[in-house]
């Protein structure tokens, strides 16, 4: 069940590919650390700029909403400009922007400096693109497991590592390490383009025209395949995003759960989303990317009915536990399986893709975690019913792509005998 494309050039031997994963981990990594690693010097700002701590809260709305809009932007710039060049300016401007944050002196300046940097940060759209390019879609599905380890690991760690710097150095240090991180990122990349740049490469960049990029919408945004598995994978991202807006009060008010054991908790999802991960880049790598995402779809249709008997029972909170380490697991067959198929069906328009496909994940999951919010905290129905919906609409566009792969090599094959 394959509908890969890739070419011959798609590999890329003569570059490290322990050094290419570390680089676009380090890429993928630099957003999540830029949004919880000031969360525990939100109370300090606050202080700082004479203000109530909402409006420090609203920074992180800022930075969120301006990565959307970068991701949506410079996925569509990928498909026609040099996707190592549009990264190096995304580094080298989130790098700046993070300085510009911690040299701020009012909020204007603060708000408008967030902005930047989650705009900038939104060129890290174009590293799925980028291994697409470079790999193929089988290696592209391995590559992302990695990358989807490291960005699991990055929330949290990063509220402690902030919290160390806060408490030496100040809050604006937590935003110069971050500049000095993307700086770190930035020589990192140069260095590896350098290691290639006497090598032959195909480049197949277009000049950019809007008829061209209208286009290339009109081609993903109504191409079922890559709907579907842009679908299976965000509706599942989104029941982590329900998890995280209501396990507070399920965990820690609802079942009295100490804020240490709610730690322990949140780190055994965290623990079995890398583990699936690993699994999905290394023991089930020679598996076909949709094969996968099929199967995991059903386990979280399975799974989703789990959530739905244990929350209508209200059993004890090991039942939920359970559910919930289940669900999460299978985000790591179904992200990084998901948009290795967008990427492989979406053509010249990988990506647009990727930024329509970021989008739609972080648009979801803020549905999801709207949907909690406007909940009455009661019990655990909200989160649980939340995490089954979603877990329920990704294994039904998980069991669509049977039908639509089939389709797609029908049309394939009539492409190539009528030639």
């Amino acid at each position: 069940m394959s509908i890969s494309n890739a070419h011959p050039h798609t590999q890329a031997p003569s570059q490290s590919f322990w050094g290419f994963v570390c680089l676009m981990g380090m890429v993928f990594s630099l957003s999540p650390l830029a949004i919880d690693m000031y969360l525990p010097a939100l109370p300090q700002m606050a202080d700082f700029y004479q203000t109530k701590i909402d409006a420090m809260e609203a920074s992180v709305a800022i930075f969120l909403l301006s990565f959307a809009l970068g991701q949506l932007i410079f996925g569509s710039l990928a498909d026609n400009l040099n996707k190592n060049r549009l990264l190096s300016m995304g580094l080298l401007g989130f790098a700046l922007a993070s300085v510009g944050v911690a040299l701020s002196d009012n909020l204007t300046q603060l708000y408008s400096a967030r902005a930047l940097q989650g705009f900038l940060g939104g060129t890290s759209v174009v590293v799925f693109a980028l291994i697409q390019q470079t790999y193929g879609q089988q290696k592209s599905s391995q590559i992302i497991s990695y990358i989807m380890a490291v960005v699991v690991v990055a929330p949290m760690v990063a509220p402690m590592i902030g919290s160390q710097i806060l408490i030496y150095l100040g809050w604006q240090w937590i935003f110069f390490s971050l500049g000095f991180f993307a700086f770190i990122t930035l020589f990192t990349q140069l260095f590896l383009n350098a290691q290639t740049a006497n090598k032959p490469s195909i480049n197949n960049n277009t000049p950019l025209h809007f008829n061209q990029l209208l286009k290339g919408y009109k081609s993903v945004l109504s191409n079922p395949l890559t709907l579907s598995y842009m679908f299976a994978g965000a509706a599942s991202f989104a029941g982590l995003f329900a998890f995280v807006s209501g396990s507070p009060f399920v965990y820690m008010r609802f079942y009295e759960i100490s804020p240490q054991g709610y730690s322990l908790l949140v780190g055994l999802n965290a623990v079995a989303m890398i583990s699936t991960n690993l699994m999905n880049a290394r023991l089930l790598n020679h598996l076909d990317a949709t094969l996968k995402l099929v199967w995991a779809g059903i386990g979280l249709g399975l799974i989703a009915l789990y959530l739905f008997i244990v929350s209508s029972l209200a059993l004890p909170l090991p039942y939920l536990v359970v559910g919930v380490v289940l669900y999460v697991a299978m985000l790591g067959f179904t992200s990084a399986n998901a948009i290795a198929g967008v990427l492989a069906s979406a053509g010249p328009y990988a990506g647009l893709a990727s930024g329509i496909n970021g989008v739609m994940q972080f648009g979801l999951g803020a549905l999801a975690s709207a949907a909690i919010s406007v909940s009455d905290s009661i019990n655990s129905i909200p989160m649980s019913y939340t995490m089954a919906i979603s877990g329920l609409i990704s294994m039904v566009f998980s069991l669509a792509l049977i039908k639509q792969v089939k389709n797609q090599k029908r049309l394939n094959l009539k492409e190539v005998m009528t030639k």
